[in-house]
C-alpha cells in the first residue's frame, strides 16, 4: 500500500502542476506576435495539458480510487475531497476547452485576464491537501 499512496502523491503533484501552469500559458498567448513563437507557445500549452496534467489527473484519480477500496476509509471528509476533486477535474476539462479554443481559432489571443485562473488551483489543491491532513480533527468534529 506505500507504493499506492506514493503513486497517487506523485500523481496529485503532476496534475496540479499542470494546473497552475496552463492559465499562465494561455495568458501568454495574448502578448506573441511572432508566428513562430506562438507555435511553440502552442506546443508547449498542449505538451502541458496532453503529456503532464492528463496522465496527472487519471493516475490520480484511479491510485485514488484504489486506496479507497483498500483501505476502506469512509466520512464526510471523503465527501468533501470527492468533491473537490470533482471540481479540479472541472477546471481540468475547462483547461482543454480554452486549449481547443486558442489552436482552432489562430487569430483569438487569451485576454491577459486568464493570469486570474490561477486562483482556481491555489484554492482547490490547499483546501483538498487540508481535507486530507486534517481528517482525523474532521471525523472527531462529526461524531
Amino acid at each position: 500500500m506505500p507504493w499506492l499512496m506514493a503513486a497517487h502523491i506523485g500523481s496529485l503533484a503532476l496534475w496540479c502542476a499542470g494546473l497552475f501552469l496552463l492559465p499562465g500559458l494561455f495568458a501568454a498567448h495574448a502578448g506573441v506576435e511572432d508566428p513562430a513563437a506562438f507555435k511553440r507557445l502552442r506546443t508547449m500549452s498542449s505538451f502541458t495539458y496532453i503529456a503532464i496534467a492528463s496522465p496527472g489527473a487519471v493516475l490520480t484519480i484511479v491510485s485514488g480510487t484504489a486506496l479507497v477500496a483498500v483501505s476502506d476509509l469512509l466520512g464526510d471528509w471523503l465527501v468533501l475531497k470527492l468533491t473537490l476533486v470533482t471540481a479540479m477535474t472541472g477546471f481540468h476539462v475547462y483547461c482543454g476547452r480554452l486549449l481547443r479554443l486558442l489552436g482552432m481559432h489562430p487569430g483569438l489571443r487569451a485576454p491577459r485576464w486568464l493570469r486570474l485562473l490561477t486562483l482556481v488551483p491555489a484554492l482547490l489543491v490547499p483546501l483538498v491537501l487540508w481535507t486530507v491532513l486534517d481528517k482525523p480533527a474532521l471525523l472527531a468534529r462529526a461524531v
